[in-house]
């Protein structure tokens, strides 16, 4: 996954407005000025200021210059896509417990389950999923995400209930407008056997999701696995009548 410099100079932005660098209702620096500062491109200025605007975090008029009207939120994502309402409460009504994150790199076995370059490098989060009061965990969850977000593994155990794709557009204004789900079964894997208190390796299902940008770039991807017996994926189908 590459990160591009309109999306280095955009997180630069969105901390020094973090910050207080620039406090609600100022204005940022001319374009001209902003192109000076950061060594690249108007379009690659105008790209990242319209990724803040789009964030809801500026906003931009002719004439009267780029101005700051509110600080970074992790609502963002939730309200502009309500269609995934069902997937923020799950992360509310079953937090995350990160056990382990490091910097891996992909190998092809991986890569073709994931859909993930191979010897590409990755953060890798693993973390269980957990129902309040439950003693078993409900899920386990290996998650992907670029090592340029190696604080997000911070940011995660700070916020169990958050999603993680909004955790990213928080703190790094990358924002997610596409989630490609595969659901499947499969033999679950020993070690996560016993992670997920079953009797042995056995039957199950396994959630791969892919967390896109708007320019389709893969922002992170998620493999989770749960016991077969205890998780139950409802999918309703509407026909379009037009």
């Amino acid at each position: 996954m590459t990160i591009t410099l309109y999306q280095r100079v955009a997180e630069d932005l969105i901390g020094k407005i973090r910050s207080g660098h620039w406090p609600e209702g100022a204005v940022l620096p001319s374009e001209l000025l902003l192109m000076e500062q950061y060594g690249t491109s108007r379009n690659t200025i105008r790209t990242a200021l319209k990724q803040l605007e789009d964030m809801g975090l500026v906003s931009r008029k002719r004439n009267r210059g780029t101005q700051v009207i509110a600080q970074p939120s992790a609502q963002a994502f939730t309200q502009s896509l309500t269609t995934l309402d069902d997937l923020v409460s799950f992360a509310s009504a079953a937090k995350r417990q990160v056990v382990d994150s490091h910097e891996m790199v992909m190998d092809k076995d991986v890569a073709r389950e994931l859909g993930c370059a191979p010897g590409s490098r990755w953060m890798h989060i693993s973390m269980e999923r957990r129902e309040a009061e439950a003693r078993i965990p409900l899920a386990w969850t290996d998650a992907f995400v670029d090592p340029h977000y190696a604080e997000i593994s911070s940011y995660a155990r700070a916020h169990p209930d958050k999603l993680l794709c909004d955790l990213l557009e928080q703190h790094y204004g990358r924002r997610v407008s596409v989630i490609e789900q595969a659901v499947s079964s499969c033999s679950v894997p020993e070690s996560v056997a016993q992670r997920l208190a079953m009797q042995h390796e056995g039957p199950g299902l396994k959630v791969v999701r892919r967390y896109r940008d708007a320019a389709k770039a893969i922002v992170l991807v998620t493999r989770s696995y749960y016991a077969g017996e205890r998780y139950t994926l409802e999918t309703t189908l509407v026909r379009d009548l037009k």
